[in-house]
């Protein structure tokens, strides 16, 4: 079985290529814009250019692809049309890495692992959210929805993101200032090792349409930074974080509760996990 991981060259994508190669469950290639030195075949292509996306397709012949990096409704299109006139021969799966925070927009308990409405209003949503509900919409509507998952993924943590989000938490449970977090909206996160984890799995699978990747359990802002504070007695130094940059904010309630796949371990344990590796690294 081959796999082509669109993007896979950094943080959960290069972790569910790691696992892959450790693991030889498939046959594995990668593509980005830049070299990537590592075992396993690597393209390098802008998958924005349309012809050269198309030598590698027809190259590689992919069973499976994972879009780390479909981000608007321009890439769902030319991936689609590719697949339509026949240069995506040997695949069997398609699966586009989106986003729960649609779920900021658009009511959690009439969507959950269903399509969004088809004549949403835009006006009020921005940036990355906009885009990857235009790039799910443009792909509900081609021959090539028949044969993918959409994986709504909540917040990815892990104690070496690049983002620096997860290490800021640390950082924040480390002191006594209290106007860091919101204290009542609930949502999901995932480790990032579990994450890679279930993806593979969902590669083992038959196309699920529209899948929300959770976790056991939800969680408040405040219990977050609570379960670190627990952890973190050891921390004898301070820092003093800017008001207002919590890292993980929500709009509303987004407990993510999968009818199709759930990973087994709480989130309070995937934070304990993190947390200490974080903190073994210091």
């Amino acid at each position: 079985m081959k796999v082509l991981v669109l993007g896979g060259t950094r943080y959960l994508g290069k972790a569910i290529v790691n696992k892959i190669l450790q693991g030889n469950f498939f046959e594995i290639a990668t593509l980005s814009r830049s070299k990537e030195k590592r075992k396993g075949r690597h393209f390098v292509c802008d998958r924005k250019n349309v012809e050269d996306l198309k030598k590698v397709l027809v190259h590689f012949g992919p069973n499976i692809i994972l879009d780390m990096i479909n981000f608007d409704e321009e890439d769902s299109q030319v991936i689609s049309e590719l697949h339509k006139h026949g240069f995506l021969s040997e695949l069997n799966h398609y699966i586009m890495v989106s986003s729960f925070f649609v779920y900021n927009h658009f009511d959690y308990d009439s969507f959950s692992e269903k399509k969004l409405t088809k004549n949403f209003n835009l006006s009020n949503i921005e940036g990355y959210t906009r885009r990857k509900i235009q790039s799910e919409v443009k792909l509900y509507s081609s021959s090539l929805m028949d044969i993918s998952t959409i994986l709504r993924l909540p917040f990815v943590f892990s104690s070496d993101d690049y983002s620096q989000r997860f290490q800021h938490l640390c950082e924040l449970s480390s002191t006594d200032n209290e106007s860091f977090f919101e204290p009542s909206f609930k949502y999901s996160l995932v480790r990032k090792a579990d994450a890679a984890e279930a993806i593979i799995k969902v590669f083992k699978s038959s196309p699920m349409g529209i899948m929300d990747l959770s976790n056991v359990g939800h969680i408040t802002s405040k219990e977050i930074l609570d379960t670190l504070k627990r952890l973190s007695n050891q921390i004898k130094r301070r820092v003093n974080p800017e008001i207002g940059s919590f890292p993980y904010f929500v709009e509303k309630d987004i407990c993510l509760n999968s009818k199709k796949m759930t990973i087994n371990i709480s989130i309070h344990d995937a934070l304990k996990i993190e947390a200490e590796n974080y903190w073994r690294s210091k």
